[in-house]
């Protein structure tokens, strides 16, 4: 310990260089994954943290809940099946909404207030009521803010917005929940003639102590015509979620590689370059685990001190991040990725070890070749 620190102490330059690199390595590691976790709460939110234990679409929509139609008759099918508590409708409508004086596009979900797939927990505000919506609190910056009224372009139709709902925006637009009845009100002035109304999703809770994936397989061997899933399921498997996750997969894991290299390989070029006093110490009876020991004590430190610069720089970042597309830090983000980097790192420095441990000591009396 004594050698490690003392050694940083005297090449402060050096290691200060190292831990700033390594400080804004990290930090791109951890805003591309907290971007990456944002863009997929702003498209998928509404499934992923949707108040529904089992989520059943129509078999062949693909799990794309706009291609999803189901008929109300199945609500009793799917509630009769062993495990539901209840089972409940959900729609989704997709509009061109105004809100002031500017035109945007609006998710519209007409869920059971009281039921599985109801808004919840409300935030701010409360549940809607006749001609009332509650919006997900990100579309505050768009002004969607409570006691504005959204005006449904098409039909003319008025909502005022009474409440907050957080994490529960769908398809990267603003998103809205009201009552099921209302919604088909909305459904029927927006397509006037339509014979039948149909479902997107229904809803399903589980009873207690089941599991839900378990229960969607369940549902889908019983009713015919849908797929049951779980919500992390259904939200993985919606169209265009694992392209995006295989995007950020593929650079965030190049860029944990460079930060384990430039670790690695900054250790190794410094062993090299101290190699002589490395040998010094082991002819005077240092041990070797020793010297390993300080090895691995300046990398854990570099590691650490650029976390805490990495956190911090992505904490201003937050800081500044527009309000329409929120950025939060994320405490078990910067563990993880933090404990990543830091075993990988020490894993790179057994290179270095490996170097110190195969110098021969007598090289200290008639000097390197």
């Amino acid at each position: 310990m004594f050698i490690a620190v003392r050694d940083i102490w005297r090449s402060k330059l050096r290691f200060g260089l190292l831990g700033g690199a390594v400080g804004l390595l990290i930090f791109l590691l951890l805003f591309l994954n907290t971007l990456s976790a944002t863009l997929l709460g702003f498209f998928i939110g509404a499934i992923e943290n949707n108040s529904a234990d089992v989520l059943v679409y129509e078999a062949t929509s693909r799990r794309n809940l706009q291609a999803s139609r189901l008929d109300l008759s199945l609500l009793d099918e799917v509630a009769a099946v062993p495990g539901v508590v209840a089972a409940a409708p959900i729609g989704e409508l997709t509009l061109t909404a105004a809100i002031g004086d500017s035109l945007t596009d609006l998710s519209l979900w007409g869920v059971d207030l009281a039921g599985p797939g109801r808004p919840q927990p409300i935030v701010e505000g409360r549940l809607p009521g006749p001609g009332e919506v509650v919006v997900d609190e990100s579309g505050v910056s768009e002004g969607f803010e409570i006691g504005s009224t959204i005006t449904l372009v098409a039909s003319g139709q008025e909502l005022e917005v009474v409440g907050y709902v957080r994490d529960r925006r769908y398809a990267v637009v603003a998103t809205g929940y009201l009552s099921f009845d209302e919604w088909v009100a909305v459904f029927e002035a927006e397509f006037p003639g339509t014979p039948v109304v149909p479902l997107s999703l229904i809803g399903v809770e589980t009873a207690e102590g089941e599991d839900p994936a378990a229960i969607g397989e369940r549902i889908s061997a019983a009713v015919a015509g849908v797929e049951g899933l779980d919500r992390k399921t259904g939200a993985a498997g919606t169209p265009g979620v694992d392209s995006i996750s295989q995007s950020f997969a593929l650079i965030v894991g190049i860029t944990f590689g460079i930060v384990v290299l430039v670790v690695g390989f900054f250790f190794l070029i410094l062993t090299v370059q101290k190699l002589r006093s490395f040998v010094t110490l082991r002819a005077i009876g240092t041990d070797t685990g020793y010297l390993a020991r300080s090895l691995v004590i300046q990398v854990v430190l570099v590691v650490l001190v650029g976390s805490l610069l990495a956190t911090g720089v992505l904490w201003a970042a937050t800081l500044g991040a527009n309000p329409a597309f929120p950025l939060a830090v994320d405490r078990g983000l910067v563990v993880t990725v933090t404990a990543a980097v830091l075993v990988s790192s020490v894993l790179a420095g057994v290179l270095s070890i490996r170097r110190i441990a195969r110098a021969n000591p007598a090289d200290a009396a008639q000097g390197l070749h």
